[in-house]
């Protein structure tokens, strides 16, 4: 029975520890906010942290269901892009999730860039369309 109490004694912290750390995909220089459209659309930390990565999916098996027309962030008091890049062919979906803030792929180029490096404390919106003019959004702001 002592056994019993001692061992339930040092079982039980281990317990309560389990559900209380951190998850190590979760933001931590990242607040994200309100979001909608047919495309889910994530943003997550970068590195650096003015830099974030935005990934997307519109949820089907396809493998191009990670693939866009355009990715654009803008300044949700604002609509004018601050950073975004489009596909060479406005047809073709050829910018892949994920993608970080100021980089260009192939097959891409960028269409704004006056924010190569984001602010903390304001509020972004970085908007994903596809070929087929279906898109997503995701709001965001830079944590301090």
């Amino acid at each position: 029975m002592r056994l019993y109490k001692y061992g339930g004694l040092v079982l039980l912290p281990f317990i309560l520890t389990i559900g209380c750390g951190k998850d190590h995909n979760s933001n931590t220089t990242i607040d994200e906010g309100a979001a909608g459209g047919s495309i889910s659309v994530h943003v997550s930390d970068g590195d650096p942290k003015s830099r974030p990565i935005y990934t997307w999916s519109d949820g089907s098996l396809d493998i191009t269901s990670t693939m866009a027309m355009e990715v654009k962030v803008a300044r949700t008091s604002s609509s004018t892009p601050v950073w975004a890049v489009l596909s060479l062919d406005a047809s073709q979906n050829s910018v892949q999730s994920p993608i970080q803030h100021d980089t260009t792929q192939a097959g891409t180029t960028r269409t704004a860039n006056s924010e190569l490096d984001l602010e903390t404390n304001i509020t972004y919106r970085v908007t994903v369309t596809k070929a087929d003019h279906t898109f997503g959004y995701r709001e965001f702001t830079v944590l301090p």
